[in-house]
């Protein structure tokens, strides 16, 4: 599930034996003014029948920073609380108020260059406040992700990633890039989308500018081939088929996200609503076991 102020995207995965994971429903609910977050989320797990149901919650991107930051020389139990004192100055709250989390990328310390990792920093009262809401709705809460890895677990089931693969994900005025390799994320950057009237060519250019960019950085920083497709995940307030628009101004590959080739959807899903809910999506698809 992926809880934003305007509503909460709910999406539902199984994993047969055999086969592609299973998409059972992806729903928008957008939340009304005086509706709060607990209300709409109970009133998904009413009319889905989800209580006790193995549940991953995404945090929304205004309450946590994603840090890369070199990886300090300690052992791996002592990871964390070393991470603590190298990003406290990174963060705006004081570190005794943050639940840190760390993720590693391959290939770290090569070519005489430092390891890099990457630190996941949030505030402890908005953490457990998520927490609250999914016991008070009576769902089992089994881990808060953020959305940069909720959508590398969508660009992990891609075929390109086997080679590298940018997703770009747009939605309500705004824009992630993701790229990924062997199902490892190594670059995730935000990016304004929304146009002022009268100014969406030259929004397109800055867009297409800042992807190149992205794409040359990782590239250059990590040591890794270049980048042969960008996935674009378009909600449908994002205006226009910016995929038709950005293979004009880009040296890779762009379309649209394919659903169908990720998952078995058990019903079909609009291309605008399956992008609104990827985040919940990729939540969903998630195998790992640790949490914030």
């Amino acid at each position: 599930m992926d809880l934003r102020p305007d509503g909460i995207a709910v999406a539902q995965v199984t994993r047969p034996r055999i086969g592609k994971p299973q998409l059972q429903f992806a729903q928008w609910l957008p939340s009304e003014r005086a509706t709060t977050a607990k209300e709409t989320l109970r009133a998904a797990e009413k009319s889905r029948g989800l209580r006790g149901a193995d549940t991953v919650s995404v945090m929304d991107p205004s309450a946590y920073s994603l840090l890369l930051v070199e990886a300090p020389d300690v052992e791996p139990a002592e990871l964390r609380a070393a991470l603590r004192w190298r990003v406290k100055d990174m963060i705006d709250f004081h570190i005794d108020d943050a639940v840190i989390d760390v993720f590693d990328l391959p290939g770290g310390g090569q070519r005489g260059r430092a390891r890099m990792m990457y630190a996941v920093a949030a505030r402890t009262a908005q953490v457990r406040s998520q927490v609250d809401i999914f016991d008070e709705v009576g769902l089992d809460l089994s881990a808060i992700d953020i959305a940069e890895l909720a959508l590398r677990n969508v660009t992990a089931g891609l075929p390109e990633d086997a080679s590298g693969v940018a997703l770009l994900h747009l939605c309500g005025g705004t824009g992630l890039i993701v790229v990924t390799h062997q199902g490892h994320l190594y670059l995730a950057r935000s990016l304004e989308v929304d146009p002022s009237p009268g100014g969406e060519e030259r929004a397109l250019e800055t867009l297409t500018l800042e992807i190149q960019r992205s794409l040359d950085y990782y590239e250059s920083h990590f040591s890794q081939p270049p980048v042969k497709a960008l996935v674009v995940a378009q909600a449908e307030d994002a205006g226009g088929d910016l995929a038709v628009a950005l293979r004009q101004g880009l040296a890779v590959a762009v379309q649209p996200l394919d659903l169908g080739g990720l998952v078995d959807c058990v019903d079909p899903v609009d291309a605008g609503v399956a992008a609104r809910c990827l985040p919940a999506i990729g939540a969903a698809l998630r195998t790992e076991s640790t949490t914030l």
